[in-house]
């Protein structure tokens, strides 16, 4: 009888025991279960990914431009614990043609890890290349996935887990994947078009007399004048490679013919300079561009060089005291970085021209990738605002077009553009933390308001010329 009772307390004890184990199992997956956010969209793109949210996961639930593209993140923290699994997601504006597997030996490579294994999961109409990366002697598991998307775009999606379990960090990357939605908008596709329409008529078809200019004041919400800045446009004489073609036909060879220089001031207490000289072939599909930047008593200096390939190199420079120039080599420098340009890429400083050939477009609303002069990639999305001509030409805001610009970039900028019957560029109001106003004016204009830097103005609206 007592042997009965002591099996029968022996068996509820182990019930116990079974029960409470798998409370103690529900608990913990009910913690680390994942569950996924609410689609975060990249605006403008088509694409939407969700990312792990609550039962420990921290995401920061909005795509933050950096370096070229947009990354969206989130991390799993235990409590008191540090994090243990992170996952990110990357918008690349510069993809790059190498192949997946190329892509995977170079990550698992600056990991110090090896490629463990491969696959290929389709969420239609993407097509992710992905690999299952191993770090020997550590617990480190990482997923990294690589898709291909329109207008050379490229998306990567990373995870990384730190306890060595490499099915929850299977889960988390194919539950990630599986949430990514994508349909072209065809935004970029527009805007391509526009580039191309430029390319095919020459930088040289839209000067007068073989030179440009472009002159404005650069007011404050106050109205007053603050700064301005300066655009000479001058085709050079040339001669094609072939002496025995009259005309330079696209992918022959071609001297830079096309030169322009820019110059940017803002007086102050935060005095701002930058000027810049970009020499281009016609079609800027080969240039390269120098910069010279002062802020704050500092300078610095970029020169940005594109090759036929469509490879956009951009070298950082530092400042020589002593030669009072910008020099390689006088700070710490990172490596040079290689970019592959989209085909809806353009120069900062050609923006006027796709107006312009916007405007004779069909286009309401295209999406170009603007090369900014320190070898900035930011994506503008350029909207037509339709304006009655009897309304548009009253007051001081005269114009027979006006533009919507916003940048891209994720930090408030947006531009409305005004333009005249010639679509010239007539004014503009920046809109970020507060408004400025640039309107065109003349040169005459600018060295009567800045008559401190008479000479330095002077000197540089002959810089072409001198060259």
């Amino acid at each position: 009888m007592r042997y009965e009772k002591y099996a029968a307390d022996k068996i509820a004890l182990l019930g116990l025991f079974i029960v409470a184990l798998l409370a103690a199992r529900l608990i913990t997956f009910s913690r680390s279960s994942i569950v996924l956010s609410e689609p975060i969209k990249l605006t403008h793109t088509g694409l939407s990914v969700s990312m792990p949210a609550g039962n420990g996961w921290q995401s920061e639930k909005r795509w933050k431009y950096q370096e070229n593209g947009f990354t969206l993140r989130s991390v799993f923290i235990p409590h008191t614990a540090n994090p243990t699994a992170l996952i990110s997601c990357r918008y690349i504006l510069t993809g790059t043609n190498e192949a997946a597997d190329t892509r995977f030996k170079q990550k698992a490579s600056d990991a110090g890890a090896g490629v463990a294994k491969i696959g290929q999961t389709k969420i239609d109409p993407l097509i992710i290349d992905w690999a299952h990366i191993k770090k020997q002697k550590t617990l480190l598991q990482m997923f990294f996935g690589t898709v291909k998307l329109p207008g050379h775009r490229q998306l990567e999606i990373e995870v990384h887990q730190t306890t060595g379990d490499t099915d929850l960090a299977e889960q988390i990357f194919k539950r990630v994947a599986e949430s990514l939605k994508f349909k072209d908008n065809q935004l970029l596709e527009a805007g391509s078009e526009v580039v191309a329409k430029i390319k095919n008529e020459g930088l040289d078809s839209f000067f007068d007399n073989q030179s440009k200019q472009a002159f404005f004041l650069i007011k404050d919400a106050r109205n007053r004048t603050i700064g301005f800045t300066m655009d000479l446009f001058i085709k050079s004489g040339w001669v094609p490679t072939s002496q025995s073609n009259a005309r330079w036909e696209p992918g022959q060879d071609a001297q830079l013919n096309i030169q322009a220089a820019s110059s940017f001031y803002i007086r102050g207490r935060l005095a701002r300079e930058q000027v810049t000289l970009l020499q281009s072939d016609n079609r800027f599909d080969e240039f390269v561009w120098k910069n010279e930047t002062s802020l704050s008593g500092s300078r610095s200096g970029t020169k940005v060089t594109l090759n036929k390939a469509g490879v956009m190199t951009v070298k950082k420079f530092g400042w020589d005291p002593k030669r009072n120039k910008v020099r390689l080599g006088t700070r710490p420098q990172t490596e040079d970085k290689k970019y592959q340009l989209s085909s809806a890429a353009i120069p900062e400083i050609f923006l006027e021209l796709t107006y312009s050939q916007m405007l004779d477009s069909n286009h309401k609303k295209i999406v170009v990738d603007t090369i900014e002069a320190n070898g900035t990639i930011t994506p503008r999305l350029i909207s037509r605002i339709y304006v009655p001509l009897p309304a548009a030409n009253r007051g001081e805001e005269k114009a027979a077009y006006v533009l919507r610009v916003e940048f891209l970039g994720g930090q408030g900028f947006s531009e409305q553009v005004y333009l005249d019957n010639q679509k010239q560029i007539s004014r503009i109001s920046l809109q970020h933390e507060s408004t400025y106003i640039l309107e065109r004016t003349s040169l005459e204009n600018i060295l009567r308001e800045f008559p401190e830097r008479a000479d330095y103005i002077l000197k540089n609206s002959n810089l072409l010329e001198q060259n």
